[in-house]
C-alpha cells in the first residue's frame, strides 16, 4: 500500500487523532455543527470497512454514493477504498432513469443515501436494474413500503454482529491494505455527460496520489490551509482536486450539504482555499455592482468569502476575462485551472504566473501538445485515467493510436510564454453551409462579458451564417432599463427596443475582431433562465448548446427565413 494517499490518510488519522478534518453545515443551519477529526473519520470508515467485508464485497467490488456533501461521502469512500473496493458517486440530481443506467454501467449491488428522497429513487430505480439492491440510509429509515430492495440503516450497517467475533473481518482488513498498489482500481468518476452519454473512468490510486501531489506543489498549499467542499464529490474537480488533495496536504475543510448555503458555510468557516465554477464567481461579482465605493465591494466580498482566502480557483469552464480583472481589483485573484476527468491536473495559473484570458501552464507531471488539427493532445502518465469502464471502443479512442496520447478533444494554443489557451471544442466546431467551420466557445464568452447576457449559444450548422441566442440577466436588465428611463415590467422589457440597442452595439464590437464566417450575423433575444429549461445544464452547470438550441428552434429558424441581405455584422 506504500505511496497511496489511503497509506498516507492513515498515517495522518494516527498522527493528528485529535486535529479537526471537517467541520460540517448540514442543510438551512446557521451555525456548524460539531466538527469530525480525522481519528473520528478514520474509526467511522474502518466501521463501515469492517461490514462491507461482513457483506462480502468482493476486491474489485463496486459501491454506489448517492448523497449531498455530508460525512457519509468521505466516511464511505475511504472505507470503501480500505478493502480494495471501487467507490463509485451518483450526482445528486440525478433522475431514478439516470440512476439506473448508472448502476447497470458500474454493476453496484450496495447503494448509500442520505435521506428518504433519495431512498425513494433508488426503489424507483430498482425496477430497471436486473439483481437486488441493498441501500443503507443515512437519515432515519421511513415505514417499510412493499419493494424488493433491502433497506437498512446507517448505524445499524455499521454494527458488526459476526457470531465469531470481529477477528476475522479484523484479519481480512489487514490483509486487504497491505495488498492495495498504486495501480489499484480505486474509484469510478462518471463525466458529467456535456458531450454525449456519462461515461465511468477508472481512477487509480496512483492517479489520486500523483493529482493530489501535483495540485498542492503548484498552489504552495499546507496543512495550515483550509477549504469548503460545496460541488458535488462525485465529480473530479471536489473529489480528487477537494477531498484527496486535502487528505494529501493534512487541510481541514467545510462540508456543506446544500450548495445553495456556500457563502454561509465560507462565511462561518472563513477558509484560505476556496475553488469554484465560473457561475460562482459571475454571481460574486454582480454582487458588487451595487457598492458605491471599492472598500465597500471588498466588504460584500468578505461577507460571503469571509477575509482569510489566500488560493482561489476557478475550472469547468472559463471565467469571463473582466469578471477576473474586476474581482482582482478588489483584492479576489481567481486563478483559472483546466482539466478533465480523464487528466485532472491538466493546467493551472500561478499564484506568481497568471493570466486571466489563459488557463495557465502544464501542471507538474504532465506533458502537453498541440496535434496537426488543433487539438490538445496529453502525454499518457500517472495521473492520466486507465480508460472507461466497460468500453473497450471508447478507452481506445480516448487516445491516439500508438496509445500514448490522450485526446482532450479541445481546440488549445501554447503561447510563447508557455500559457495554454483553450479555444473550443474539437467536436463542438459549427460547419456552415459555406464550407467555414466555426469554434463557438470563444464567441459565446466574448458575448457573455456584456452584462445584460446571462447564457449565450451559438447556432449555424449547416446554415450560411453564425447565429446566437441570448439569455438575458433578469436583475441586470432591470437595472439597465431603470437606468435609461424605460419604464417596462420583466419580461416584456427583455424585447424592448433599448435593450435590444445594447444588445446590438455589444454584438458589433465582438464581430469588429473576428472574420467574416465566425460573426454573429443575428440573434434572437430570450427571458428564460437557463435553468428554466429542461436539461440545459450538465451536473456541473455546463451549458449544453444541442438543447437551448432546440429549445428555441422555432426563434433561430426564423432568423435564416429572411434574405441574407437583411443581416449584417
Amino acid at each position: 500500500m506504500s505511496g497511496t494517499l489511503l497509506h498516507r490518510f492513515l498515517d495522518r488519522a494516527l498522527a493528528q487523532r485529535d486535529d479537526v478534518a471537517f467541520a460540517v453545515l448540514p442543510r438551512g443551519a446557521t451555525a456548524l455543527a460539531p466538527a469530525i477529526t480525522w481519528g473520528a473519520w478514520y474509526d467511522a470508515s474502518r466501521a463501515v470497512a469492517l461490514a462491507l467485508l461482513a457483506h462480502d464485497l468482493p476486491v474489485g467490488g463496486t459501491v454506489l454514493i448517492f448523497a449531498d456533501n455530508r460525512p457519509l461521502w468521505p466516511i464511505v469512500d475511504l472505507a470503501v477504498l480500505m478493502v480494495r473496493g471501487v467507490s463509485v458517486g451518483a450526482y445528486p440530481t440525478s433522475a431514478a432513469t439516470q440512476l439506473a443506467a448508472q448502476l447497470r454501467d458500474c454493476g453496484a449491488r450496495l447503494v448509500f443515501v442520505d435521506t428518504a428522497e433519495r431512498l425513494q429513487l433508488v426503489r424507483s430505480a430498482q425496477s430497471q436494474v436486473p439483481w437486488p439492491l441493498h441501500v443503507v440510509v443515512d437519515d432515519a429509515v421511513p415505514t417499510a413500503s412493499p419493494s424488493s430492495l433491502q433497506v437498512t440503516a446507517f448505524a445499524d450497517f455499521a454494527m458488526i454482529r459476526e457470531p465469531r467475533g470481529k477477528a476475522p473481518l479484523l484479519a481480512e482488513l489487514a490483509q486487504r491494505l497491505l495488498a492495495i498498489t498504486p495501480a489499484d482500481a480505486a474509484m469510478l468518476i462518471y463525466t458529467s455527460g456535456s458531450t454525449g452519454e456519462p461515461k465511468g473512468a477508472r481512477i487509480t490510486h496512483r492517479y489520486l496520489s500523483a493529482s493530489a501531489e501535483s495540485i498542492a506543489s503548484v498552489l504552495g498549499l499546507s496543512a495550515a490551509d483550509s477549504g469548503i467542499a460545496f460541488l458535488p464529490f462525485c465529480h473530479a474537480a471536489e473529489r480528487v482536486f477537494g477531498l484527496y488533495t486535502r487528505i494529501f496536504c493534512g487541510m481541514s475543510a467545510v462540508l456543506v450539504e446544500a450548495p445553495d448555503d456556500v457563502w454561509r458555510g465560507a462565511r462561518l468557516f472563513e477558509p484560505t482555499v476556496f475553488g469554484g465554477l465560473p457561475r460562482l464567481f459571475e454571481k460574486l461579482h454582480a454582487a458588487t455592482r451595487d457598492a458605491d465605493s471599492p472598500e465597500a465591494a471588498r466588504a460584500i466580498l468578505a461577507s460571503r468569502v469571509g477575509s482569510r482566502l489566500r488560493r482561489v480557483t476557478s475550472g469547468g469552464a472559463a471565467l469571463p476575462v473582466q469578471v477576473a480583472r474586476e474581482l482582482e481589483q478588489l483584492g479576489v485573484t481567481v486563478l483559472g485551472a483546466y482539466g478533465q476527468t480523464e487528466h485532472l491536473c491538466l493546467a493551472m495559473n500561478r499564484p506568481d504566473a497568471y493570466r486571466h484570458d489563459a488557463v495557465g501552464l502544464p501542471m507538474p507531471g504532465t506533458e502537453v501538445r498541440v496535434d496537426h488539427d488543433g487539438e490538445l493532445l496529453v502525454r499518457r502518465g500517472a495521473l492520466t485515467f486507465s480508460g472507461y469502464h466497460g468500453r473497450v471502443d471508447a478507452s481506445r479512442d480516448a487516445f491516439t493510436d500508438d496509445g500514448a496520447w490522450l485526446r482532450t478533444g479541445d481546440l488549445a494554443v501554447l503561447e510563447p510564454d508557455g500559457m495554454l489557451r483553450i479555444t473550443g471544442r474539437r467536436k463542438e466546431l459549427i460547419a456552415l453551409s459555406t464550407g467555414k467551420k466555426v469554434a463557438p466557445v470563444p464567441i459565446e464568452q466574448a458575448l457573455m462579458a456584456c452584462p445584460l447576457v446571462a447564457v449565450a449559444v451559438c447556432h449555424g450548422e449547416g446554415e450560411r451564417f453564425l447565429s446566437a441566442a441570448l439569455l438575458l440577466d433578469q436583475r441586470e436588465v432591470e437595472r439597465f432599463a431603470a437606468a435609461h428611463h424605460v419604464h417596462v415590467r420583466w419580461p416584456d422589457v427583455a424585447q424592448h427596443s433599448e435593450v435590444r440597442t445594447a444588445l446590438q452595439a455589444h454584438v458589433d464590437s465582438v464581430n469588429a475582431d473576428r472574420s467574416r464566417p465566425e460573426q454573429v450575423r443575428a440573434f434572437v433575444v430570450s427571458d428564460a433562465s437557463i435553468s428554466a429549461i429542461p436539461e440545459a445544464l450538465t451536473p456541473t452547470l455546463k451549458v449544453k448548446r444541442e438543447v437551448v438550441s432546440a429549445y428555441l428552434r422555432a426563434s433561430l429558424d426564423a432568423l435564416y427565413a429572411a434574405p441574407a441581405s437583411e443581416h449584417h455584422a
